[in-house]
């Protein structure tokens, strides 16, 4: 302690004594024209985009990962599905997970499934042209290969990180193998959904639409921290969050709508194994809003009538219908104005959003990771 006192002074000490400390003519802007300067704000903007996507899908996945559990015990209520009886997390049933292009965003999404959502290296796949250059996610346990079709084949849900030029050929190549329960999200909004579900031949896709500031000059943000590090702050990751929270202080904020495609999407998955619109609605309480047997929901239940359907019209054996993700993105449903006007809805998806992230922090204070 005595010495880390005495760094500190000196470092202070140091830091009084430099005259060149702060001096304009040698920060990194006064090198840059006046053109070039207006494109500073690019930085924060191009952080504050590669923190938001992030965020967004590792919560997105951790969502799907837990309505996949919720689903089975649905179906299989006599059974319960636990660590006690599996205790190696590689041999459960669980979400698996593909990654399509892994440049700089793709290995940011990678290290924040792997790290926040805690997700098994067995059960996360990768598709590169190069990966060879994956050694330190293979190394992990992460399965990386260059074969889109093998991955899309096999993973419950595929996230896009190519180029926007590259999609049209990587669709050409999957799209006779994209299942229709298999969750598609794009982490790119240079194409329109509409032109995606065309070259995929599927509508459950997802596009995270983020908007942001032109001007951000006057907005305090630290682009200098990495992804992982930026996200260990609570107030960064409730700003990425979709609904209930004060966007107008943002770099980047996040479409509310992306919130409603993600209950939609567990629709579809629980549609498709057959599961009745109350099974369904057990299934996003528990994954959407973290509801358990010994934890009861706080919020506001959903109701079918949320979804703009009558209870009559839902007999114990009947299911949702299968909802056109694009078409609900584009014309909204009756679960969006739910969902953006329910306070007590909103709180608990917040809660539930921002509890991945500090669960991880609260496992690696107290040493209780992997």
């Amino acid at each position: 302690m005595a010495l880390v006192t005495r760094l500190q002074a000196a470092n202070k000490q140091d830091a009084t004594n430099d005259i060149t400390r702060n001096l304009s003519s040698l920060q990194f802007e006064s090198a840059l024209t006046d053109e070039e300067k207006c494109l500073i704000g690019m930085r924060t903007r191009n952080h504050a985009i590669s923190v938001t996507q992030c965020a967004l899908i590792t919560s997105a996945v951790d969502i799907f990962s837990r309505a996949r559990d919720a689903k089975l015990r649905q179906m299989n209520p006599g059974k319960q599905r636990s660590t006690q009886i599996l205790q190696d997390e590689s041999e459960r049933d669980t979400l698996i997970v593909g990654i399509i292009g892994c440049g700089r965003l793709g290995s940011q999404i990678a290290h924040c499934l792997l790290t926040y959502g805690q997700l098994h290296p067995s059960k996360l796949q990768i598709s590169t042209r190069r990966p060879e250059t994956l050694e330190y996610l293979q190394h992990k346990g992460v399965e990386c290969y260059f074969n889109n079709e093998r991955l899309v084949s096999s993973a419950h849900v595929v996230i896009f990180c190519v180029l926007p030029s590259q999609m049209p050929g990587v669709c050409e190549d999957i799209k006779d193998y994209i299942s229709s329960s298999t969750i598609m999200m794009c982490a790119f909004s240079s194409l329109t959904l509409r032109r995606l579900r065309q070259m995929l031949g599927s509508s459950n896709v997802i596009q995270p639409k983020l908007h942001w500031k032109e001007d951000v000059t006057n907005i305090d943000y630290n682009y200098s921290l990495n992804v992982n590090m930026a996200l260990e702050s609570r107030d960064t990751v409730l700003s990425t969050c979709p609904i209930g929270v004060d966007k107008e202080e943002l770099v980047v904020s996040t479409d509310e709508r992306v919130a409603e495609s993600i209950v939609l999407a567990i629709i579809n998955m629980c549609s498709e194994s057959g599961l009745t619109c109350s099974q369904t609605l057990s299934v996003i309480h528990a994954a959407v809003f973290g509801e358990t047997h010994k934890k009861p929901l706080t919020c506001d239940r959903l109701t079918v009538k949320d979804f703009g359907l009558r209870e009559s019209d839902c007999d114990i054996k009947k299911s949702f219908p299968f909802y056109d993700l694009v078409e609900a993105h584009e014309k909204g449903t009756p679960l969006l104005k739910t969902m953006t006007s329910n306070v007590s809805i909103q709180e608990a998806f917040v809660k539930k959003y921002t509890s991945l992230f500090e669960d991880y922090l609260h496992k690696r204070a107290y040493g209780q990771l992997p």
